[in-house]
């Protein structure tokens, strides 16, 4: 979708390094597909800002599940029946993949709510690995 293509970019450029990386360490299975152009649903894309409008839409076309943190997306993604995962959902997969390790998470989700103020509803990565990460 190319609003959120466009974050992820802008995102980079602004020294956000981790964002290559866990998208780079999730692979194919963060596929990422143009929301076809019939597709248009003025509630989702007056309440939300366009990479959340998209990526809900795309997946309410195509299926899958929706990344995002935004409170106001996660809400109406549930309403619509679209699954929705956030931050701390797209690294666990980063460790468990071996691609970055659940240390370099952690300092990430720090950063996260030293910086950003970020609400993650665990203090650890670690906490929702299996035992033998």
């Amino acid at each position: 979708m190319p609003s959120v293509r466009e974050g992820i970019e802008r995102g980079e450029r602004a020294g956000y390094e981790y964002l290559g990386v866990a998208v780079d360490a999730l692979g194919e299975s963060l596929p990422i597909r143009e929301v076809p152009s019939d597709a248009d649903d003025s509630e989702i894309c007056d309440r939300l800002d366009a990479g959340d409008a998209e990526s809900i839409l795309g997946v309410l076309a195509h299926g899958g599940t929706v990344a995002t943190d935004d409170l106001a997306a996660r809400r109406v993604a549930k309403s619509r029946g679209v699954p929705v995962t956030g931050s701390v959902g797209l690294l666990v997969p980063g460790v468990e993949r071996g691609a970055i390790a659940s240390e370099t998470a952690d300092d990430w989700l720090d950063g996260w709510r030293e910086h950003r103020g970020y609400y993650a509803p665990v203090e650890s990565v670690k906490e929702l690995l299996d035992d033998e990460q």
